[in-house]
């Protein structure tokens, strides 16, 4: 539903979300933090696409290159990180500091079979109620949600203000 600018694909993995986002006429920043899957996916991206080596929750190469970006999407990513104001808010906050005016961040939240298997695959709970407040705090607006038949996955949209100013 937006015309292409500048997107951000967090925790870019294969490159195939980064990859597609350019092959629709964007201009995407994907950021791995494995370097051997950072090498696989440089070897067959897109010319649209430019890789960098950082993580959540600080972002620290991303946030110095100065970028504001119309799309960000952190695809099953977010339940790597620990719950808590030290890596979630910290990296929601980075997060919504990076879109620009009128930016569009979705994040799917992928929840693991079970307990044993997201302990197994290093996965932490994630609720859509905690992205929710941190939007709210950060002047973010949800602006849809899907969650997939089976319930293992969640899709929130969050638009920031048009003149870009958030708390």
């Amino acid at each position: 539903d937006k015309a292409p600018g500048i997107a951000c694909d967090i925790g870019a993995g294969s490159g195939r979300d980064a990859n597609w986002l350019a092959s629709q006429g964007w201009d995407v920043v994907a950021v791995e933090p494995s370097a051997a899957m950072r090498d696989r996916a440089q070897a067959n991206s897109h010319p649209g696409v430019t890789w960098l080596d950082d993580a959540l929750p600080d972002l620290r190469a991303l946030r110095s290159l100065g970028h504001r970006f119309d799309l960000i999407v952190v695809s099953a990513v977010w339940m790597h990180l620990p719950p808590g104001p030290k890596s979630r808010q910290r990296a929601f906050r980075y997060l919504t500091e990076l879109l620009g005016p009128s930016g569009k961040l979705v994040i799917s939240l992928r929840h693991g079979a079970d307990a044993e298997e997201n302990a197994a695959r290093g996965f932490h709970a994630v609720e859509a109620s905690e992205l929710m407040e941190y939007a709210k705090s950060r002047a973010v607006a949800l602006t849809d949600q899907f969650t997939s038949a089976d319930q293992s996955r969640r899709r929130m949209n969050c638009r920031s203000p048009a003149s870009g100013q958030r708390r």
